[in-house]
């Protein structure tokens, strides 16, 4: 795709920048100046300041475990795609080790730069994507607007930014396909090959690179519709596509395994689809304001470019073809904070209708118009949103001051493991279960980890066993055995079991917290009882985490007896977007019973892949009165097991014990009734249309001397 800048306009040829000396001449490439003092100023204090050790307050988070196992994985030659899976590709994945790496592989290192090379990656994507569509504006405007975006706007990971990077890209390339300056093959093999990189990179920016070339192909023709002997280039364009990317998915699965094998492409569509209906989230007051409204204050934009036609013919934020597919791409790439709407999602989501608001702002040729775009921008983002964590004042003084002054020790009440200060009963916790791992497994050994706490591994030097690398979206049939066949191939020696936290513990960061409050063990239950059925209890090492030995004998030895419910096998249909839906009372087993198994289905209309599920609770209530509401997620039309364990979820690391008699700590009131509650989650969740019940059984489990 070469010469897309020089198509539908030359150069800028301004008063402004006309009669620049040579010595200036920098001036027309402000914003690519800015690209490297954006740089600059997000170097990571890891290269900064080698010596100064980060202080780490809350230690533990979710995202804290992913990230550092996965730099640990790539320094240790372990390959993303092939032998083991995330959203996120093998090529994100070496830029996240790459910073890290060069810095001196620790756990400091790792959180303060693993962000670099990806941030650098977004700003690169927006600085191309603007010079793409704003190539006829003055170097100072894109220069104003790609500091507002990636100051403000962008996210770190610049998955969203690439994404708009590849539009810019087809939709220029459409218009230079159909003017005759690029050939319709050469065109659709960069495409395919700019596809299947965006595929490497993430998967979901994979599925946008091809709803971006397909909408561009859309957009240019409906504006050019009355041109019908140009569909031909199109048709060639097309067809070069297809036969292009089947050639780069063969090649793919070459590298990844085999000509035949499709596991990349498999895991990687399973993991976009899964996102949706695994991990919904509520949207607040606050967070609905900053999605819908970038949303009006876009379209406005759009309508107000559609109606003021000068220089449509040289301006391609002005033309038809760019209005409709960037707007439909817009609304499309809000999806992500649509479904999980907290505040990080919901920024992703709506950054390109930011971006393509700003483009449509700063395409006026007007000197006022362009004043008041700069001015407004600014305003803006200042009054919606915060400044990235690395352009944010205080982090730059903090960074700059530590090139000067390093700090080399912990501060009272923490700890440094590995070039890191931690709060001292955590660093101990890390220190414990580091010594524990390391003599009961080999250098070159796996060790198995349950939910998620995979940094404890990292302290160990060890890798994690298992084949999806972020364990809740281990979820529906195809990822779960995913998952378990890397566990089962890894044979780790010795693993670790973190219990769900109760809400009174949640600031106890060793411990699991329930995503969504989704309990850990009714997410992911087929993981679950592949480690119950295949390790036992050894000691235990902190409040709430069991250090765990491979046992080969315990799965012959366990033994399972179901006792069916007697509940009604029946479909409820739901006529309200609430519902409360007696499922019955359970004819429970006189001797007890250790687990809850529903198998069910929920129905929805096509719609729910546009918005997202409701939520759903099962309501236990209990013989001595007592009543939980335990949360869930299914996957929608898909019949489906669905697992409890309808008591105090911190007894769960009992059954791990060589003893069943230790299994059960107290006797247990008969469960009496089951409700099972489907409510909103917020105004964008798309109410189901029936729940079929096909059975419910209670499950006890036993361990045969």
């Amino acid at each position: 795709m070469a010469n897309l800048g020089a198509v539908m306009s030359k150069p800028s040829s301004s008063p402004a920048t006309r009669g620049i000396q040579p010595r200036f001449k920098f001036v027309r490439n402000w914003d690519a100046v800015l690209v490297l003092l954006l740089m600059l100023a997000s170097l990571p204090l890891a290269w900064l300041s080698p010596q100064t050790v980060v202080v780490i307050q809350h230690p533990g988070t979710f995202d804290d475990h992913w990230v550092i196992d996965a730099v640990y994985k790539v320094t240790h030659g372990i390959y993303f795609a092939k032998d083991v899976v995330f959203l996120y590709g093998p090529l994100a994945h070496w830029l996240m080790a790459a910073p890290p790496r060069l810095a001196g592989l620790s756990l400091g290192s790792i959180y303060t730069s693993y962000r670099t090379l990806l941030l650098w990656c977004a700003i690169g994507f927006s600085y191309l994507a603007l010079r793409l569509l704003l190539p006829e504006q003055p170097a100072w405007k894109r220069a104003v607007l790609l500091l507002v975006l990636c100051v403000f706007w962008t996210s770190w990971d610049g998955r969203t930014a690439q994404g708009i990077f590849l539009f810019a890209a087809f939709l220029r390339g459409w218009y230079a396909v159909r003017d005759g300056q690029i050939k319709p093959l050469p065109f659709a093999c960069g495409s395919a090959a700019a596809i299947a990189f965006a595929f490497y990179y993430s998967a979901d920016t994979g599925v946008y690179g091809i709803a971006a070339w397909f909408l561009g192909l859309g957009g240019v023709a409906f504006e050019h519709r009355r041109e019908r002997h140009k569909l031909r280039l199109a048709a060639i364009a097309v067809a070069a596509f297809a036969v292009s990317a089947i050639v780069l998915v063969g090649f793919i699965n070459i590298v990844n395994g085999g000509l035949l094998d499709f596991h990349f492409w498999r895991t990687s569509l399973a993991l976009v689809s899964v996102h949706r209906w695994n991990e919904p989230a509520a949207m607040s007051e606050d967070g609905a304001l900053h999605l819908l409204a970038p949303l009006a204050v876009g379209a406005v934009l759009f309508l107000l470019r559609l109606f003021v036609p000068a220089d449509r013919s040289t301006v391609i934020a002005a033309r038809t073809g760019f209005l409709l597919s960037a707007f439909v791409f817009a609304l499309l790439s809000m999806q992500s904070g649509l479904v999980r709407s907290d505040f990080p999602h919901i920024i992703a989501g709506v950054y390109p209708m930011v971006f393509f608001s700003g483009v449509i702002l700063f395409s006026f040729r007007s000197r006022l118009a362009s004043a008041a775009a700069a001015i407004g921008t600014i305003a803006a983002s200042l009054l919606f949103v915060r400044p990235l964590p690395e352009f944010q004042p205080a982090s730059l003084r903090f960074r700059l001051a530590r090139m000067v002054h390093p700090i080399t020790t912990c501060p009272d009440g923490y700890r440094e493991v590995s070039h890191a200060c931690f709060p001292n009963e955590f660093a101990d916790t890390l220190q414990t279960i580091a010594n524990y791992l390391q003599p009961h497994s080999g250098e070159r050994d796996a060790v198995l980890i349950y939910p998620y706490q995979y940094m404890f591994a990292v302290a160990a030097h060890r890798d994690v066993a298992g084949d999806v690398e972020q364990s809740f979206l281990a979820n529906g049939s195809y990822l779960s055995q995913v998952d378990i066949a890397g566990m089962r191939r890894a044979n780790a020696p010795v693993g670790m079991f973190f219990r769900d936290a109760a809400p009174r513990e949640y600031a106890r960061s060793t411990l699991s917290l329930p995503i969504d409050e989704v309990s850990n063990f009714t997410r992911t239950p087929d993981v679950w009882f592949w480690v119950f059925r295949n390790y036992r209890a050894d000691q235990p090492l902190a409040p709430g985490v069991v250090g765990l030995l491979r046992d080969d004998h315990r799965s012959a030895r366990i033994t399972t007896q179901d006792y069916p419910l007697a509940l009604p096998a029946r479909s409820y249909p739901i006529q309200q977007p609430s519902a409360a839906i007696e499922l019955g009372t359970p004819d429970w087993p006189a001797g007890g019973a250790d687990f809850l198994r529903l198998r069910m289905r929920i129905r929805y209309n096509p719609l729910w892949k546009l918005r997202k599920p409701e939520r759903l609770q099962l309501e236990i209530t209990r013989a001595d009165g007592s009543r939980s509401l335990r949360n869930l997620v299914i996957e929608p039309n898909i019949d489906s097991y669905l697992w409890f364990y309808p008591w105090d979820e911190a007894d769960l690391s009992r059954y791990f014990d060589a003893d069943e008699s230790h299994w059960r700590s107290a006797p247990r009131p008969a469960i009496t009734n089951l409700r099972l509650m489907v409510s909103p989650l917020d105004w964008f969740s798309q109410p189901p249309e029936s729940v079929t019940i096909d059975s419910a059984d209670a499950v006890r489990f036993g361990l045969q001397p």
